[in-house]
């Protein structure tokens, strides 16, 4: 059926408004953006945290003790490319498959779910939707990947430093210690204490081995287990009961992290009904009545909508994650 002049007119109202309410919108949450990044610089600026001059130099930490100082150093920001990033996503998420292997697995699906989207429907528009829906279950999925690694590596850690206290306390060395955690906790946390008593027995010192353990791990409870292992080894002490004061705080960080993500069950779980709701409507009337649906597949005007609403679903669910992040 032709579009009259009047529908026209009115459309062209409807996208103009809708474009003039996005670019308020987009503006807004710059303007938001931008003011919260300067509160965030003055806040660093203000507890010496700004790292603006300091580029890649790594910072150092420094204890007095008994009128000597012990320092070590924390590696600063690695400007890495994107390859490194993927290789390291993939590391965190556990999978032992390739990158290559994985990026070709993709590709593969999205090819696959391409095809048989264009032989259902025929339109370009659900085509691409198809294709972007699989790249956001792939990026779900690798997410929760990520989680679940990082729990499985939190609850090793403390096992391993449990039993790597109660190991020094029977009269072992520190190699000895994590020698025997390498061999009793599982990957994860066994393989990275493994890698570090490889390196010390091929002549790496110690604090280098740690060092490199605490850089290629992304846990932010390895780096301060590395930065005060090497620190008590410059100034002297008791490693049992440091070991066992890391442990009492991880396990605090965790309970905090536990109710953290009970706050935030409630957005979440909100996040996937609403994401849900017009995905399953959608299918519903396409499978009920095809003939009413068609339009949307067939005129420009309803590949336009549901662009609008691909976008709109997309920027709901980005919108919605960030809402739910707490910063503590």
């Amino acid at each position: 059926m032709p579009v009259s002049h009047e529908q026209l007119i009115a459309l062209l109202l409807q996208v103009a408004v809708f474009g003039l309410v996005f670019a308020l919108w987009i503006i807004a949450v710059i303007l938001w953006y931008l003011l919260h990044a300067r509160r965030t610089r003055r806040l660093n600026r203000r507890l010496g945290l700004d790292t603006a001059d300091q580029d890649d130099d790594p910072r150092v930490l420094r204890i007095w003790r008994d009128g000597e100082i012990a320092q070590t150093t924390v590696p600063g920001l690695v400007h890495r490319t994107l390859w490194d990033r993927l290789e390291q996503l993939r590391d965190d998420a556990g999978w032992h498959a390739s990158l290559p292997a994985i990026l070709i697995g993709l590709g593969g699906a999205m090819i696959l779910v391409a095809a048989v989207v264009q032989i259902i429907t025929g339109n370009l528009v659900t085509v691409l939707g198809g294709m972007a829906l699989v790249v956001v279950v792939f990026w779900t999925w690798l997410q929760h990947c990520v989680s679940r690694t990082a729990a499985t590596f939190d609850r090793q850690f403390l096992d391993a430093l449990d039993l790597t206290a109660r190991s020094l306390r029977a009269g072992h060395p520190l190699s000895g210690a994590m020698a025997l955690a390498a061999e009793e906790i599982p990957a994860p946390v066994g393989t990275l204490f493994g890698e570090i008593q490889d390196s010390q027995s091929l002549g790496v010192s110690m604090e280098q081995a740690l060092n490199e353990a605490a850089t290629r791990s992304r846990n932010a409870d390895m780096k301060v287990f590395a930065a005060a292992v090497i620190i008590q080894l410059h100034s002297g002490g008791n490693l049992a009961d440091m070991m066992e004061r890391v442990a009492w705080v991880i396990r605090e960080r965790m309970r905090l992290n536990r109710r953290a993500r009970v706050l935030t069950t409630e957005a979440q779980f909100s996040k996937r009904v609403l994401l849900a709701l017009p995905l399953g409507m959608f299918v519903l009337l396409n499978l009920m009545n095809p003939t009413y649906m068609a339009p949307m597949f067939t005129t420009p005007i309803g590949n336009l909508l549901l662009a609008i609403c691909m976008g709109g679903l997309l920027l709901g669910a980005w919108l919605m994650n960030k809402m739910a992040v707490l910063r503590y």
